[in-house]
């Protein structure tokens, strides 16, 4: 099996992110593709200066989602790897995706007017990935 049959699924924590995995996880335990959990972490900006709190580190409240994610994953043992990287959530998952059979992404079902204005990770990688995305509503 190689690294490019693998399933990239878009981890943040919302219920649109959960749906994603569920049916990522499916469809990789279905055809016995390794599974990717990627999330990415950003430092607060406020004017382009990033800001520091003391006490806050947001790359390891990034692997605290991602590893409780993996927890409730049903999938043989070393099926299911994990990625935490600093940058844009579309960049990073993008990224991932140069590797993969597929990326799945969960959307957050703005309307079309929000959605235009807004952006959307969604919607930047299916503009940018390197493989087939799938958009979970």
């Amino acid at each position: 099996m190689t690294a490019k049959q693998g399933v990239v699924v878009g981890v943040d924590g919302s219920a649109c992110s959960k749906a994603a995995i569920d049916w990522a996880v499916e469809y990789a335990g279905e055809t016995g593709r390794p599974l990717v959990l990627v999330t990415a972490w950003q430092w607060p900006m406020s004017y382009g200066i990033p800001i520091s709190y003391d006490g806050y580190n947001p790359e390891e409240d990034a692997l605290k989602l991602v590893e409780a994610t993996a927890a409730d994953v049903q999938l043989p043992e070393g099926m299911v790897t994990l990625e935490v990287s600093q940058g844009s959530p579309g960049d990073v998952l993008v990224a991932a995706s140069a590797a993969a059979g597929l990326l799945v992404v969960g959307s957050r079902g703005h309307g079309s007017l929000a959605g235009a204005l807004l952006g959307s990770t969604s919607n930047y990688c299916v503009h940018h990935a390197h493989c087939p995305v799938l958009v979970v509503r």
